[in-house]
């Protein structure tokens, strides 16, 4: 059951915008208040401020502070490095923003209004961790299995969830720079367990031909994305690992990449 091997990880859903918290600034709020040209900025940044301190949202957070914590998800803090700042500062950003955002989309709060961008929230939010000098592999771990326990991930519903496959994948990703290492065994049964959920998921009927992973089209940005994070799964130094292992890490890098 993939319920129990999500389990071993210890699923926590604050556990990583608690750790992304730590390390965000006042000034970093600052910015994130300001992405709507500004608008309403003193009222995203108090509720930002109660966000970073208590990990909660007000009950009416459609616009403040979503707006901004959504526009911020799109920034490129590698292309758009402010005077005075490095790329750092950007990613901080942009990763308590994503994590946000994944966060306020489960209980208490089931925030709806995210357009389908679930799977690009993802996306970023690995990147962005990637960049940062501190290591948050096992508070992102564990976020990611909280997640994918939150969004059907037997596929018993009705409607599935179809970003079991972005979260089995970048669970995957942190699963596999935890130290000390996950069981070889439980990485392979979620690298098998994500094959399938892609294979069993249909993206969008104008993309019939495609299938599996390959189905990751974001809905919200272009494919590359996931084809550039399939090229770094595929590069990711495996030595150690059991063949098995890295087998089957070898076919789900090449599904996002082909």
């Amino acid at each position: 059951m993939i319920t129990e091997l999500l389990n071993r990880f210890e699923p926590d859903g604050d556990v990583l915008l608690r750790a992304i918290s730590a390390h965000v600034t006042d000034e970093m709020l600052e910015r994130i208040s300001r992405a709507d040209y500004g608008d309403r900025a003193r009222e995203h940044l108090a509720t930002l401020k109660v966000l970073r301190e208590t990990g909660g949202f007000p009950k009416n957070m459609y616009w403040v502070p979503m707006e901004v914590l959504e526009l911020t998800r799109w920034s490129d803090p590698d292309a758009n490095i402010r005077p005075g700042k490095t790329a750092e500062f950007g990613h901080w950003i942009r990763a308590f923003s994503c994590a946000a955002i994944l966060r306020a989309e489960h209980e208490p709060w089931n925030y709806k209004h995210n357009d389908g961008c679930t799977d690009s929230t993802a996306i970023q939010l690995i990147f962005s961790l990637e960049a940062l000098p501190i290591h948050l592999n096992r508070e992102a771990a564990r976020n990611f299995a909280w997640v994918l326990l939150r969004s059907d991930p037997e596929g018993k519903e009705k409607i599935q969830d179809e970003s079991v496959r972005e979260f089995g994948v970048a669970l995957l990703w942190f699963a596999l720079h935890l130290d000390p290492p996950a069981p070889d065994d439980d990485l392979i049964s979620l690298a098998q367990w994500t094959s399938r959920r892609a294979d069993e998921l249909k993206w969008n009927p104008a993309l019939a031909e495609f299938s599996g992973l390959k189905q990751m089209v974001i809905r919200c940005q272009e494919r590359p994305v996931w084809e550039l994070f399939g090229v770094n799964l595929a590069e990711l130094d495996l030595g150690g690992r059991s063949p098995d292992l890295q087998t089957w890490v070898r076919l789900i890098a090449e599904q996002l990449v082909d």
